[in-house]
């Protein structure tokens, strides 16, 4: 792993309210090598979430310079962005989000529709391929409410990876979970970054769940204070993953 796929110079962010302004961020300087496994860990109000935000092309900085797979982020407009976020970043959160009226296959296609896939038939089979992947196979028609809180996220990370992104993107992925559960997913996201050379970024103030990635990066009031590699990561379990799906890569 030697490429770049995201390099953040002097991003700063600050938000104002009817109060004291708010500095989210100060001066972040922060490369990401494509295939890492990242987590950004902090107290509340750390900034965890600022910086995730920009990672995401949600929101951008008041200043500094931001490059995703070379292409300076900063120049792009409202259109480029929503299009960059659909077709390279995939997203997963604590509350799941998924659309409780549409069964599981449904909210994983939801991506590829957006992303201009018109044939149905296309959008089912490789959501198909996703759930399957998951292990989920065979709860294709499902609602969110008769599945577990497991099995929920699973589907919210078949959904963020549809469209075969170059990075995704956890907010607090575990949360909503018990431990072993958030185990099992964690060991998911490994087996995903080892064998799919996904570039995972999670964001947590778990330390158990900063264990099962390489990387810990620790901000504070808005600042990196530690960035350390780790040379025990917790090994991942044998979870059924396509061996084809990057067969011809992301970007």
């Amino acid at each position: 792993m030697s490429e770049n796929l995201i390099r953040l110079q002097g991003i700063d962010k600050t938000y104002y309210g009817t109060t004291t302004p708010v500095h989210a961020l100060r001066s972040v300087f922060l490369d990401l090598i494509q295939g890492e496994m990242v987590a950004i860990m902090g107290a509340s109000g750390s900034g965890k979430s600022t910086l995730m935000n920009i990672l995401g092309c949600l929101d951008k900085p008041d200043s500094g310079r931001y490059s995703f797979a070379g292409q300076d982020v900063m120049g792009l407009d409202r259109d480029q962005l929503a299009h960059m976020r659909s077709m390279f970043i995939g997203f997963v959160f604590q509350s799941f989000n998924l659309i409780g009226r549409a069964t599981a296959l449904d909210n994983v296609c939801l991506p590829l529709i957006y992303a201009g896939v018109k044939s149905q038939r296309e959008r089912e089979k490789r959501g198909c391929r996703m759930l399957k992947m998951m292990g989920l196979e065979g709860r294709e028609h499902h609602l969110p409410r008769q599945l577990s809180g497991g099995q929920q996220q699973r589907v919210a990370i078949a959904r963020a990876l549809v469209n075969d992104p170059g990075l995704l993107l956890a907010d607090e992925p575990t949360g909503a979970l018990d431990t072993r559960t958030s185990e099992e997913i964690m060991r998911l996201l490994t087996k995903l970054n080892h064998e799919q050379g996904l570039t995972v970024v999670i964001i947590t103030h778990e330390a158990a769940i900063g264990q099962f990635c390489q990387r810990i990066i620790r901000l504070s009031d808005g600042r990196i204070v530690d960035d350390q590699q780790q040379g025990n990561v917790t090994s991942s379990l044998a979870v059924d993953i396509d061996p084809e799906r990057r067969e011809s890569g992301w970007i």
